[in-house]
């Protein structure tokens, strides 16, 4: 180095009084400088209020609104975070859930056997939300997240059992709202196809990401529901009938039970 700042040089970058040619040239200089950089007047209190203000930023995040409300239930610090940390498309779906339950409540209350969109629609609405919970197509945190000690299968739990509660929760309280239609345990009829159909989305990750077997078992259930109103060989509303229900149950019980076996998750 074959010239050094001059100590007004210094004083004035250090002060800020500086202009910005002479302030580009001393950053430029200092960068190889070491003794110009230790020559430099520093302010130690404000040196030291600084890190401080920083330490505070990164070593203790401010908790979000919904972190608290899960650490406040009793969810693990940790969780509560990973948990927190959702997708945006998430939110969205939430709002379009919102929007289509609406639409299905109208469709009851003014169309005949409207009350059948309902049950139509219904089992399907999670698993869209399941998509969305998690995989890097919709997660932009998924490459930090997966690799964390909880990524993988029990953040993909995590992140379905966090859609599936308020989702859940969306459905039966609009099914309270639905007109008086069949027996009484009609307007529930939904939540064990709806159950079913996430635990199998959750089980084909193990040969196919969550975003294709949901939508696989999303493309599945509505033509089904299409294939039978067009043949009309046989009526729709038998898939929510008792015995349909009972065999809704079996199948349930048994992909959790084989959950165990099939490890491993696709994003």
């Amino acid at each position: 180095m074959t010239w050094h700042l001059t100590p007004s040089q210094l004083d004035a970058y250090a002060r800020g009084r500086a202009d910005d040619i002479a302030v580009m040239s001393a950053e430029a200089h200092l960068v190889h400088c070491p003794a110009c950089r230790s020559a430099l007047p520093a302010d130690e209190a404000w040196l030291q209020a600084s890190w401080a203000e920083l330490l505070d930023v990164v070593d203790r995040p401010r908790r979000g609104p919904l972190e608290q409300v899960l650490t406040a239930a009793g969810v693990a610090e940790d969780k509560a975070r990973l948990l927190a940390a959702t997708p945006r498309l998430y939110r969205a779906w939430l709002a379009a859930t919102v929007a289509v339950l609406v639409c299905a409540l109208f469709a009851a209350h003014t169309v005949r056997g409207g009350a059948l969109l309902f049950l139509y629609l219904a089992p399907v609405l999670p698993l869209a939300g399941v998509a969305l919970a998690y995989g890097r197509r919709v997660d932009p945190a998924h490459a930090f997240t997966s690799t964390t000690p909880m990524g993988g299968q029990r953040l993909l739990f995590l992140r379905s059992l966090a859609v599936l509660v308020p989702a859940v929760a969306l459905c039966a309280g609009a099914a309270l709202l639905l007109p008086s239609f069949g027996p009484a345990w009609a307007p529930a009829s939904w939540l064990l196809p709806s159950l079913t159909l996430v635990a199998a989305s959750l089980a084909l990750t193990r040969w196919i990401p969550l975003g294709a077997s949901s939508a696989l078992l999303t493309g599945g259930w509505m033509a089904a529901l299409a294939g039978a109103e067009l043949v009309r060989t046989w009526n729709t509303v038998h898939l929510f009938g008792p015995t349909a229900q009972l065999l809704w149950a079996v199948a349930l019980a048994a992909l959790l039970a084989a959950r165990p076996l099939l490890r491993g998750v696709r994003a």
